[in-house]
């Protein structure tokens, strides 16, 4: 499972790297479809839980695409303005990281809920523990590929 997330996380971090409209559209879909397979895995659902939790999940999938188009701007202008960064640009982007952060978790929040109330708690909590790992996993690629800010 791990060389899923770490394969996963090099093709959504290949994304701002390689930003064209059609490229990012194309490297997005398959992020999703692997994603998805990731998570089947690891919920294992049985049929009926599986009727239940796909459709909420595309709804969160729909929700997440949004702040995910937000972090891929967000390392975009990163990346083109790494070296020319003043105080100014520095507390906007920590700002924007962490409200990037916080919407991620309160919609993971938000569909812990729905799925704890349509399907269980039990599928509820492995679905929070898969997006959060996959998340952290995302993350920990995208500080590894990126320059990482220096004292000046």
């Amino acid at each position: 499972m791990k060389k899923s997330i770490i394969t996963i996380s090099l093709i959504f971090a290949c994304v701002f790297a390689y930003a064209q409209a059609t490229e990012t559209e194309l490297v997005r879909s398959v992020f999703k479809l692997e994603k998805k397979a990731l998570v089947a895995d690891f919920l294992q659902l049985s049929n009926d839980d599986a009727t239940k939790f796909w459709p909420i999940y595309e709804k969160y999938e729909q929700e997440r695409s949004a702040i995910g188009t937000r972090r891929i701007a967000l390392l975009e202008s990163y990346v083109n303005k790494y070296d020319k960064m003043d105080d100014v640009s520095l507390d906007a982007l920590v700002k924007e990281s962490g409200s990037i952060q916080s919407k991620e978790v309160s919609l993971r929040e938000k569909y812990y809920k729905t799925v704890k109330k349509s399907v269980s708690t039990s599928v509820a909590a492995r679905f929070y523990q898969v997006e959060d790992l996959i998340n952290v996993g995302v993350r920990m690629e995208l500080y590894e590929a990126l320059p990482m800010l220096q004292g000046k």
